[in-house]
């Protein structure tokens, strides 16, 4: 996107530059500053070179702003499916720990781990949209530079620290082993049971950041994504999931779809 907004830049400049040529070749023919008319070359001729270059630079300018306009398009497509991705990633992770929470079964120590590497690659993903629209001041792009600066650093240092819910388990674990009991760590255990907490509360907030930024763009570029229904259709689906237990989906048709 942003090559297309310097070549539209540098077109226009050749463009005034034709023009002026253009214009002070009509001039000569009319006042004949500069005598041209010689047995190999016009004013005429000139005139008809002149017009015919700013002609095609018209063309070639308008196909550029056509194509700029597309790729602002796919870019901020790009930009909210992004978005609404890593919302989901966070959602699935404040899910399992709330899930975790309600049931006494053993949970393992890379319960989210999978899904914050998912996370992370979203948002190197959200870093290299190239996204440079001409007008300056684009809320889009502010809201974009906002999260390249500010606000991802702070997410991914949030999910670094999301390997303390695996360190609270071991430790569990280790206090199960030294009271020789069964390894089960559940949510019964207290370092597990704080560091859930922890989890949920963290992932909480997070997700109340990404539906601002996500209703904001949307909103900038006319409910495009609907995103207020995408996102009631993604915690609906959520709080489902986490109400599920084993039996439950053992017991669905499977060739329901």
């Amino acid at each position: 996107m942003s090559t297309c907004v310097n070549t539209i830049k540098r077109l226009l400049w050749v463009l005034v530059g034709v023009l002026i040529i253009t214009y002070l070749i009509s001039l000569n023919m009319e006042n004949h500053f500069i005598l041209l008319n010689t047995k190999w070359i016009s004013n005429n001729f000139l005139f008809s070179i002149a017009g015919g270059a700013f002609a095609s630079l018209v063309i070639v300018l308008v196909c550029e702003i056509i194509k700029y306009h597309q790729h602002k398009q796919i870019a901020e497509n790009i930009l909210l499916i992004n978005l609404e991705n890593l919302y989901g990633q966070f959602l699935i992770i404040r899910g399992n720990c709330k899930r975790a929470l309600n049931s006494l079964d053993n949970i393992a120590d890379n319960l989210i781990q999978p899904t914050c590497e998912n996370a992370r690659v979203i948002i190197n993903h959200i870093n290299g949209i190239d996204y440079l629209p001409f007008c300056s001041n684009s809320k889009i792009k502010e809201l974009l530079d906002q999260f390249n600066t500010d606000k991802q650093l702070a997410i991914k240092s949030v999910l670094s620290s999301f390997i303390f819910l695996s360190i609270a388990i071991c430790e569990d674990k280790m206090v199960l082993l030294q009271k020789k009991m069964p390894e089960i760590v559940s949510s019964g255990c207290p370092n597990t049971n704080k560091a859930l907490h922890k989890v949920i509360a963290q992932t909480s907030t997070i997700l109340n950041y990404l539906d601002q930024i996500i209703s904001q763009i949307d909103k900038e570029l006319r409910n495009r994504h609907h995103w207020q229904i995408l996102k009631q259709t993604l915690n609906t689906y959520q709080d489902n999931f986490i109400s599920q237990k084993l039996n439950d989906y053992l017991k669905e048709d499977v060739t329901g779809f």
